[in-house]
């Protein structure tokens, strides 16, 4: 498969890498199963899914199957382009034992049997979509299968029933389910509502036994972080660390106005983000409205927001974009971007990309979790409301600050995370593949 050989150098977060790459033949296959249609923009996790297709794409043949747990599934022009093939899986019922989980009315016997029931909920869609599945991959064969999201492991039984070593099996777990389970139901159990903490408890129990049975049949375990990485090698699994990364950004030409705009980013269909904005909103933004004589502005962006964000735009200062097709003209309208994250897991790739568009930011710790961006040095941290409201009015007014973190936050981006560095990551992997490739495998 392979033709020739180099040796590259590079450093990212300060620690200089050896990489071995090669040069290949466009024989190798990859099969990417991913539960959203990749893409150069959106969701995280539709753009890391789609970093992956198109560094595959550079190497190697790719069929790229979705099976839409997470996100859209409309094939893309960036899809297509990249692949020999797209397929989106049907998933049209859950397996009888989570319908029948789903059916119980009384939130405490429902949760019970939940408990019972003993799998992610997210996969419950999974293993009834298996023998569509298996159809469409059939006398197909692969050098690398690539799954995204544990939830979707099932989705490996083709090989593992095999018993053959001729594909190398990847799983991307992008972050570890059980401790973002974790940190959602210590949210719920602040907010009293006990009964979707204990359900999110549940949750990351069945994470947690999901990750014992399913994480060591696959040759290496990847994730988002190095934090992320060492959770996950608990399990007795070879990890691997590939970053979060975003196209270089389109330059827009930045947008004067007379009030000063913060501008919140996130899929709005995900709880913790909606927790974010609503903690925002609640106990920081009305205050800095009033420190800055009402000259403000929020800009809050996602798709699917549920009702309670919606409503928030006939609030006075508030605009809620649900459907922004530039997200270059997001940015260059703000001066400020926040993260205020109280919950979830793997690497915020918003605070990232402001980071590569050069806004300021003002995060939480867990949301800048994971990331190389320091406090104080590209970014400001604050937990507490006070933090928070203080941290943002300081950005706002000091603008040598602002400029500062807004340099060094870009400077730190285009570096630890480029496309060129994990690039090689990628190309690794199918090296990898193809130097344990048995002479029979054909």
């Amino acid at each position: 498969m392979t033709h020739a050989t180099t040796k590259s150098r590079l450093t990212c977060d300060g620690i200089e890498a050896h990489v071995q790459t090669q040069q290949y033949d466009r024989g190798t296959r990859v099969l990417l199963l991913a539960p959203v249609m990749p893409s150069d923009g959106g969701n995280g996790l539709a753009m890391r899914a789609g970093f992956f297709l198109d560094e595959y794409a550079r190497i190697a043949n790719v069929d790229l199957i979705v099976a839409p747990v997470a996100g859209s599934s409309e094939p893309s022009t960036f899809a297509k382009s990249r692949t020999r093939r797209v397929e989106v899986l049907k998933l049209t019922s859950a397996d009888s034992h989570y319908s029948l989980v789903a059916s119980v009315a009384d939130p405490k016997a429902r949760l019970n049997a939940f408990r019972t029931y003993g799998r992610p909920s997210l996969a419950a869609f999974v293993r009834p979509a298996l023998p569509d599945f298996c159809s469409l991959v059939a006398n197909s064969r692969y050098d690398v299968i690539h799954i995204f999201r544990l939830y979707l492991a099932e989705l490996s039984a083709p090989w593992l029933a095999e018993n053959s070593s001729c594909a190398k099996l990847v799983m991307d777990c992008d972050e570890n389910d059980a401790l973002a389970y974790r940190r959602i139901a210590a949210i719920e159990r602040r907010a009293g509502n006990v009964i979707m903490a204990d359900t999110a408890e549940a949750e990351a129990l069945a994470f947690t036994r999901f990750a014992e049975y399913w994480l060591p049949q696959f040759d290496v375990v990847i994730a988002a972080s190095r934090q992320e990485a060492r959770s996950l090698a608990a399990f007795g699994v070879r990890t691997l660390t590939v970053a979060n990364v975003v196209p270089e950004p389109k330059r827009s030409q930045r947008r004067a106005a007379n009030v000063l705009t913060i501008l919140f980013i996130g899929t709005l269909g995900y709880a913790p983000n909606v927790d974010a904005l609503m903690w925002f909103y609640t106990r920081v933004f009305h205050r800095l409205q009033r420190a800055l004589a009402y000259r403000l502005r929020l800009i809050i962006v996602g798709r699917y927001p549920p009702a309670a964000v919606a409503r928030l735009r006939f609030q006075r200062g508030i605009e809620v974009w649900d459907n922004a097709s530039d997200i270059s003209r997001c940015y260059s309208s703000a001066d400020l971007v926040i993260a205020p994250l109280r919950a979830g897991g793997g690497t915020r790739i918003k605070v990232i990309e402001a980071g590569r568009y050069g806004v300021p930011m003002v995060t939480t710790r867990l949301a800048a979790e994971g990331t190389t961006f320091l406090n104080g040095v590209d970014m400001l941290v604050a937990d507490s409301a006070e933090a928070f409201f203080r941290a943002c009015r300081l950005l706002m007014r000091n603008r040598s600050l602002a400029a500062r973190l807004r340099r060094h936050a870009r400077a730190k981006a285009n570096r630890d995370y480029s496309q060129a560095y994990w690039r090689l990551q990628v190309a690794n992997l199918v090296g990898e593949a193809n130097a344990k490739l048995p002479k029979n495998c054909g």
